[in-house]
C-alpha cells in the first residue's frame, strides 16, 4: 500500500482510534477543570450566578455541562468496545466497579467523618449523634444525600457538600444499558442504525415531556451522549475524520444555540468535534497522565474543596479567585486518591486474576 493510500485509512476513526495514542488523558483532565470553573460561580456568588458559556448561551449550557458531556461521550464510546469483547457480565461490571467506588467511597467516608466533624458547626457529640451524618454514606451507593449536619450552612450557595456526585448514578445506569443493548444485539453494526431514530424520537420527546422538571431533563443530555459514544464506536470504521467535517459541527452548534434548541443539537454536532480533537489533531498526548489519571478524582473533590474555599472566604467570594485557590488542591487530591487508592486497587484486582 502506498504512503498515499496509508494516510486515507487513517482518515477513518477505526484507524486512529486504535492505540492509546490520543488526547483523551488531557481532555478529560480539561473536562474536570471547566467543572471547576462552572462551579465556582454558583459556589460563590449563589444559585443565579453562571459562567461565560452559560452567559453566552443564555443558560442553555455551562461549562459543567460541556464537561459532563465530554466525560458520557467517551464513556459510551469506549465501554461499547469493551462490552463487544464479550467478556461477559461479570468482568465488564468488575471493571466498572474498581474505577468507580473505591475513590468514591473513600471521599464519601472522609467528607462524612473527618471533613464534616471538622468544619461543623455542632460539636462532636451532636454531630456523629445526628442521622444525617450516616445517611450521608449512602452516597457511596448512588443514593444521594446532599447534606451534613452544620456544614457549609452559611455558605450562600447551600449546604450541599458535594453535588457533582449526581452523575455517578447516571454513568452506572448507562454502563447497565450498554450491556443489556449488547447482550440482545443492539450494538451490532447491522442493527444499530435502526435504534437511531427510536432514539431520536424519544429523546425529543422526553425533553419537551419534561420542560417543566429541569432537575430530571438534565438526566436526559449525558445520557444521550453515553448514546451517542457508543453509535460513534460501532460505525467507527465508516467515519472519516476531516477538518471541514469539525468546522459545520462547530457552526451547527453556534447555530442551534442562536435558535434556543441547544438541548437537541448538542448531542448532533458536539460528539465529532470530540472525536477530532482525540482522535484527529496532529500532535497528541499519548503519554500525557500515562501513570495517574487523575480527573476522576479531581471530578470528586473538587465541589467541597470550592465549599470549604468560601467557607473561609466568609460565605460568598469572586468566583475566579475560587477557581485558583481550589484548584490547586483539587489536582492534589487527584494525585492523592490515584495514588493511595485507585492504582493499588486496580493493581491488586490484576494480581488476583
Amino acid at each position: 500500500m502506498r504512503a498515499d493510500e496509508r494516510e486515507i485509512v487513517k482518515m477513518f476513526l477505526e484507524e486512529v482510534s486504535r492505540d492509546r495514542n490520543n488526547n483523551l488523558n488531557f481532555l478529560r483532565l480539561i473536562a474536570a477543570v471547566l467543572v471547576i470553573i462552572c462551579h465556582a460561580y454558583p459556589l460563590s456568588l449563589g444559585k443565579d450566578a453562571i459562567d461565560i458559556l452559560g452567559r453566552m448561551t443564555d443558560g442553555q449550557i455551562h461549562l459543567g455541562g460541556i464537561a459532563v458531556c465530554i466525560f458520557f461521550f467517551f464513556s459510551g464510546f469506549f465501554l461499547n468496545r469493551s462490552v463487544n469483547k464479550g467478556y461477559g457480565a461479570y468482568q465488564f461490571f468488575k471493571a466498572r466497579c474498581i474505577r468507580i467506588f473505591p475513590a468514591l467511597i473513600v471521599v464519601v467516608f472522609f467528607c462524612a467523618f473527618i471533613l464534616g466533624s471538622c468544619i461543623s458547626s455542632y460539636g462532636p457529640a451532636e454531630y456523629f449523634s445526628n442521622n444525617q451524618t450516616y445517611e450521608y454514606l449512602l452516597n457511596s451507593v448512588f443514593i444521594l444525600k446532599h447534606n451534613l449536619p452544620g456544614v457549609f450552612e452559611s455558605n450562600i450557595y447551600n449546604a450541599t457538600v458535594n453535588g457533582s456526585l449526581w452523575t455517578l448514578p447516571i454513568e452506572f445506569v448507562c454502563y447497565i444499558g450498554c450491556y443489556i443493548a449488547w447482550k440482545i444485539g443492539l450494538t451490532n453494526e447491522k442493527v444499530m442504525k435502526f435504534t437511531v431514530p427510536f432514539f431520536s424520537v424519544a429523546y425529543v420527546f422526553l425533553y419537551i415531556l419534561l420542560r417543566q422538571n429541569p432537575l430530571i431533563q438534565s438526566v436526559l443530555r449525558p445520557c444521550g451522549m453515553f448514546y451517542c459514544g457508543m453509535l460513534f464506536d460501532t460505525y467507527r470504521s465508516k467515519i472519516r475524520i476531516r477538518m471541514p467535517y469539525v468546522f459545520l459541527c462547530l457552526a451547527g452548534l453556534v447555530v442551534v444555540s442562536v435558535l434556543n434548541i441547544f438541548d437537541y443539537g448538542v448531542i448532533l454536532f458536539l460528539p465529532y468535534v470530540l472525536i477530532y480533537i482525540v482522535f484527529g489533531t496532529k500532535w497528541k498526548m499519548g503519554r500525557f497522565a500515562e501513570k495517574h489519571e487523575i480527573s476522576y478524582g479531581v471530578y470528586l473533590c473538587a465541589w467541597p474543596i470550592q465549599q470549604i474555599v468560601v467557607m473561609l472566604s466568609g460565605g460568598s467570594m469572586n468566583p475566579l479567585l475560587n477557581f485558583l485557590i481550589s484548584i490547586p488542591f483539587a489536582v492534589a487530591t487527584g494525585f492523592f486518591l490515584n495514588i493511595a487508592v485507585e492504582r493499588p486497587i486496580l493493581n491488586y484486582c490484576m494480581r488476583k486474576e
